[in-house]
Order: structure tokens, then sequence, then C-alpha cells
């Protein structure tokens, strides 16, 4: 069978896809429909796609094919523009989160569907940039990527602190142009872009399997909690919050996410470390670590006894959490050798 195409037609079809696009290993598709509607196609097909890919290896020294991850992929059919498929960046780090205002995610307006109203002032979000956004945009336009995932490991409340190392996170970087970037330049701008909200550790890039590893990571976290006592806590306020340490927390779904996670849901979490720190700048101060998940807002209040024990059951008067920072996630992983 007679195949509508030349090495030399494919190649410059290639070629032309190819510029703006920075990569090391390619892979190229041919289309499948002459060999579904001719078998006697496939061999001639096999021929002319090694004979393409070894005209492009000679015009494109020092890159390689590689047909398990290919930084690009070159998709060529007979009536169609070549797809070009760029495989994802992916840049790992950690931040912190100096403001009880800022989201770890972007909170879109729903009304307008993040597109930008008077509502929102156009900006197309409820509650200002996010660590997800001041860390992506410098990303997506030093490669010219099409768009970004954020992966972090958990996150916290937006009226919580992330402070002490940060927390990890890895941005996934779809379809980029460039893939030799800057990640120096990117950190400066995503901190001074979130100067007061959120500042950026240690960026760097990693494989695709940093995305799995942070997402199945389960680290225990220390926090600092700001208290507010309905009496004045007792003498011996230190001993009876040590003694949460090694007890089993039992939480059922809190009141404020009931209507997400379900009314009955039960955790049984467990507290690691418990020092009070008694009164710093006219605010109790506990500090906690505890297991992951472990619900601390809950674990202070008790939460109408939904959380038992509380601080509020030990100590013998209602407690609340004022406000809360993260100072320590627990997690001996993915740049944690850089720390």
């Amino acid at each position: 069978m007679q195949i509508p195409w030349t090495p030399a037609e494919v190649v410059a079809r290639i070629l032309e896809a190819a510029g703006g696009y920075e990569f090391d290993t390619f892979v190229i598709g041919l289309s499948r429909e002459l060999a579904r509607s001719d078998p006697s196609a496939e061999q001639p097909l096999r021929e002319l796609k090694a004979a393409v890919g070894r005209r492009l290896l000679e015009i494109w020294p020092g890159r390689e094919v590689d047909f398990l991850r290919p930084q690009i992929r070159f998709d060529v059919s007979p009536a169609s523009p070549v797809r070009v498929s760029a495989s994802p960046l992916f840049v790992a780090g950690r931040y912190r989160k100096l403001s009880r205002e800022t989201p770890a995610s972007r909170w879109i307006h729903h009304t307008c569907r993040g597109a930008g109203c008077a509502s929102c002032r156009w900006t197309g979000e409820l509650n200002g940039p996010s660590v997800e956004e001041l860390i992506s945009r410098p990303l997506l336009e030093a490669c010219g990527g099409e768009e970004t995932l954020f992966h972090a490991l958990g996150r916290e409340d937006t009226d919580a602190r992330m402070l002490g190392d940060g927390r990890p996170f890895v941005v996934e970087i779809r379809g980029p142009r460039r893939r030799r970037i800057d990640l120096r330049r990117a950190l400066e701008e995503s901190t001074r872009r979130g100067r007061g909200r959120a500042e950026f550790l240690l960026l760097r890039l990693v494989e695709r399997d940093a995305v799995r590893l942070i997402k199945e990571a389960r680290a225990e976290k220390t926090y600092r909690v700001w208290l507010r006592l309905a009496a004045p806590p007792p003498p011996d306020v230190s001993e009876r919050l040590q003694g949460l340490k090694g007890q089993p927390i039992r939480q059922r779904s809190p009141t404020r996410v009931m209507h997400r996670r379900g009314e009955s849901t039960l955790r049984i979490r467990q507290v690691l470390e418990s020092r009070w720190l008694g009164e710093i700048d006219g605010w109790w101060a506990w500090e906690v670590r505890a297991a992951a998940g472990t619900y601390i807002k809950e674990l202070v209040s008790g939460d109408g006894g939904r959380t038992r024990p509380s601080v509020a059951d030990v100590l013998g008067v209602d407690a609340e959490c004022l406000a809360l920072d993260v100072i320590a996630i627990h997690w001996s992983g993915l740049l944690e050798e850089e720390l």
C-alpha cells in the first residue's frame, strides 16, 4: 500500500510544530487510521516512523527518543495539524503562610465562576490571592505553561498561619513550552508577590512520583494554640495538659464540617506531646504535637462533647481556640534532605 506521506514531509511538519518548545526527549505517533482500514499499511507505517525518527535525531543532536516518558510527543495524521503534547513539569518546595486572611488554595467566586465581576472586584476570587496562586503564576509564566495543579501535604485553615520550616508542596505545570527555568527568580518573584501573606522556600524540579508522595503522606504536626479560657487556669494546668499525651482522642465530625463529612463519622487520634506555655503577650498559649488528621480547634473546646477528652475537659474550664499556628510538619520525605 502507498503511504500518503514521505519522511521529508513528516519531518517538516514536526519541525514546524516543535518551534518554541524546549525538550531533550521525544516520541512520534503516526495516525493508525490507515492501518485500521488496511492491515497491509502496518509495516510501511513502521518504516516511515523509523525513518522520521532517524532524520530528527540527525537534525536534533543531543536529543533522544524515549518511548516511556518523553518530554514531548508529536502525533501526526493526514488531515490535521501535528498535535504536540508536552509532559508536565513538577516543581517542589515549601511555603510559609504568614496571614490569617490568605487561603492555601484558590477560593473561586461562585457567582462569576472565577471569571471576575463587580461583586468580587473583578478578581474572580472570594478572598484575595491564595498561596497556590502566589507560587503558581510565576512558575506558569516562567515556562509558558497552560495551567497548574497545586498539591500540598495537607492544608491549614485560612485563619491559621503556617510557620516553621513550612508546608511541602508540588506544583504540576501542564503543557510547558520551556523546561529550563530560573527557579531562583521564580522563588524571588513569588515571595515578592506574597509579601506579608506568604513566602516560599527550596524550589526545585522533581519527578512525577513526587505528587504521589505528597498525596499519600500522613504527617504529625506541632501547633501553637492561642486560647481563651472562661476562668483562670488551675495551678496544675501544665500537669493536666501533659496528661493528654498518649491518650486516644475520640473525635466525631466537627460541627463546622458535619455537612461535608457526616454527623457520625468518628476519628481516633493521639496527642504525642503537650506543653503549657502560659501567658504570652496577654494570650494563653499551648503547644501540642498531634497525629495527622487531628481537629485541633475541637481538641480545645470539645465541640459540645463531640471531641473527648479535650482541653476544656481536663481543665474544667470552657476553652476556645482564638488562633492557631502550625509550627512544624514532621515528615521525612521530599526536600527533607535540604533542610
